[in-house]
Order: structure tokens, then C-alpha cells, then sequence
């Protein structure tokens, strides 16, 4: 399970990254050739993740809404960081609060010597 959220955290990165080149080129990524098929790896690893879900939910600072809400946001950052419209504010927000979380939950599962 290590794997799968380093796997998410390598990603979430890579959105930041993808949201700055949009962002200074001032163009949008292709939905069909880029958008879309990126989404749709995305969402393998958040199924892959809901699978552990009632083990996460057990890390410190972490309930099921809080799962539910990291979820949501992941889904929408992998969208938001290829088009240009999207506010920096709010994605950068979003973004460092889907790292906490995913931070949070590796160091947890760590600590308590998870690591399936």
C-alpha cells in the first residue's frame, strides 16, 4: 500500500508541475489526448487506494470524511492542472492540502509498521 500513495504523491507533484507549464504557457492541455487518459490513470491509483480504506482511516488525523474529502480532491486537481482558467489560489490550496494528507498517511502507516 506504500507504494500506492508514494505512487499518488509522485503524481499530485507532477499536477503542480503540469498546472505551472499550462499556467506560464497559457495554453490548455488536449482533453482527449492528454486530459482524459491522465484522469483515467489517476483514478486506477484512487481505486487501487479505496481498497485500504479502513486501514487509512485508522492513521492519526485521518476519519472517513477526511478520506472522502482527499479523494474528491485528488480527482479534481488531475483535472483542474491542465487547463489555465484554473484559479492558482484555490489549486495551490487544494494541492498542499492533498500532500498533508498524503504525507500524513505514509508517515502513519509507516509508524505503525504497515507496509503492504
Amino acid at each position: 500500500m506504500n507504494d500506492i500513495v508514494k505512487a499518488l504523491i509522485y503524481e499530485v507533484n507532477n499536477m503542480q508541475q503540469y498546472f505551472e507549464h499550462v499556467k506560464s504557457q497559457q495554453q490548455d492541455h488536449d482533453f482527449y489526448q492528454i486530459v482524459k487518459p491522465y484522469t483515467v490513470q489517476i483514478d486506477g491509483l484512487l481505486n487501487k487506494l479505496k481498497l485500504h480504506r479502513e486501514l487509512i482511516i485508522q492513521v492519526p488525523y485521518m476519519n472517513q470524511r477526511k478520506f472522502e474529502l482527499l479523494i474528491s480532491n485528488i480527482e479534481q486537481l488531475s483535472v483542474e492542472c491542465h487547463f489555465k482558467r484554473t484559479s492558482r489560489k484555490l489549486f495551490i490550496e487544494k494541492l498542499k492540502s492533498v500532500q498533508y494528507d498524503l504525507q500524513n498517511i505514509l508517515d502513519g502507516l509507516v509508524k505503525e509498521g504497515i507496509y503492504g
